[in-house]
């Protein structure tokens, strides 16, 4: 559950995620592989929030500044990650998840995917 704290903003290092996605984009048959480099750059970059909880709804209007910039911080790393993923995936999963972010995204792919994970 969003406990309210602000996430830091980090500027993942783009080049090096697509460099551990470059070889082999995620295509279907290797979610497995595909979700473990995933979780490896999310852990090294204190990210892995992304996909373990759905980003919470935004604050009402007239909240406090603090729970904005909040909020704000949360919103931009879901966004940052969600784009990262998407040009880590074949041209045809990126049409169908394009308008997800990355909690729902890992749900879906799981359950796409889920005979892999047997």
């Amino acid at each position: 559950m969003w406990s309210g704290m602000a996430i830091p903003v980090q500027n993942i290092n783009h080049s090096a995620f697509r460099s551990m996605f470059e070889k082999e984009k995620l295509s279907g048959n290797n979610f497995n592989d595909w979700f473990a480099r995933l979780k490896l750059v999310l852990r090294v970059e204190k990210k892995m929030h992304v996909i373990e909880q759905p980003l919470p709804p935004a604050p009402q209007a007239g909240a406090e500044p603090n729970i904005v910039a909040q909020w704000t911080a949360l919103y931009d790393a879901h966004t940052e990650i969600a784009c990262l993923m998407l040009g880590s995936m074949t041209p045809e999963l990126h049409r169908q998840f394009e308008v997800h972010y990355p909690y729902d995204m890992i749900q879906e792919l799981r359950s796409m995917f889920e005979k892999q994970l047997e």
